[in-house]
């Protein structure tokens, strides 16, 4: 199971596809003037705060699709949000500069691509998930590196600890997912991605080269706007051409996740009965609030 395979843009998307003729052309493979325009007004993606609904759990734990994949996202994002806090809390108490360590962020999965999100917003966008109002974790304090790794073991274990929830089980699951791409109806429809992109100037053999294509675009254009520009134009022609793709697939997944809770009945219960008090818990105790990304 992959995350999204391309390195994360700035926040400040803009509208419209034509970025690229500013920067020296457009990337071979790629005519700019054909790609869509993605949807709306350009702005950063929201975040949803608030618990799901019971009735969720099972989606969050087990996605099948590209919306279901926002509560997981979310899932994952609140462990990484209760490593962050285990951190900042033990650098408080030990008097010290916490360690620079990546922010929580919520990131999608190639398998389960959100096609809402993707043509809104691009493919390289990874979502913070701390509120824009948190402190920025780096509070006065003496530079102790033996403090320092103390503490950023401490948010480690944390984060292991809340994961171990539920990762048991869903590491089951994403072999499921992952071999959708191999079954014979998913494969045929995945034949008709690039005769698709080429209606809008993408020129790629298949969706690996389609992604190294984006990742060659955007990585290549200096000014952060100019980038955002080309990777929104490049998600808007994905969503529209994958979705034919992910309209045979998604079924499949489903199917798969109907034998799949069948089989695993008891493991899920216990989800049931335990995951969101606990998430309800470390909320409460850390001061978080769970959230999840929506287009």
């Amino acid at each position: 199971m992959k995350k999204r395979p391309i390195t994360s843009a700035a926040l400040g998307a803009v509208i419209a596809a034509a970025a690229l003729t500013g920067c020296g052309g457009a990337a071979p493979g790629l005519a700019t003037a054909s790609l869509p325009t993605a949807p709306g007004p350009a702005r950063p993606p929201t975040v949803a705060r608030g618990l799901p609904a019971e009735r969720d759990l099972t989606a969050m734990v087990l996605p099948a699709t590209g919306t279901d994949s926002r509560l997981t996202q979310g899932l994952d994002g609140f462990a990484q949000l209760v490593g962050h806090a285990r951190l900042q809390e033990c650098a408080e108490r030990a008097g010290v500069r916490p360690a620079e360590v990546p922010p929580p962020v919520y990131i999608g999965w190639s398998d389960l691509p959100d096609l809402g999100f993707i043509g809104r917003h691009g493919l390289t966008m990874s979502v913070p998930a701390l509120p824009s109002a948190s402190p920025s974790g780096r509070a006065a304090g003496r530079a102790d590196r033996a403090a320092q790794q103390r503490c950023e073991a401490e948010g480690r274990a944390a984060a292991k600890e809340f994961k171990d929830l539920y990762s048991p089980l869903q590491s089951l699951w994403w072999p499921e997912v992952s071999a959708v791409r191999d079954d014979p109806r998913a494969r045929e429809a995945l034949r008709t991605l690039p005769g698709c992109l080429t209606r809008y100037g993408v020129e790629v053999e298949d969706e690996d080269g389609f992604f190294a294509l984006v990742d060659r675009t955007v990585q290549g254009i200096e000014d952060g706007a100019e980038a955002a520009r080309a990777d929104r134009g490049l998600g808007a022609a994905y969503a529209v051409c994958m979705a034919p793709v992910e309209a045979v697939r998604e079924p499949l997944r489903a199917a798969r996740r109907t034998a799949f809770e069948a089989a695993h009945r008891d493991e899920l219960r216990a989800l049931e009965r335990g995951l969101l008090p606990r998430i309800r818990e470390l909320e409460h105790r850390h001061g978080l609030t769970f959230g999840h990304p929506v287009p």
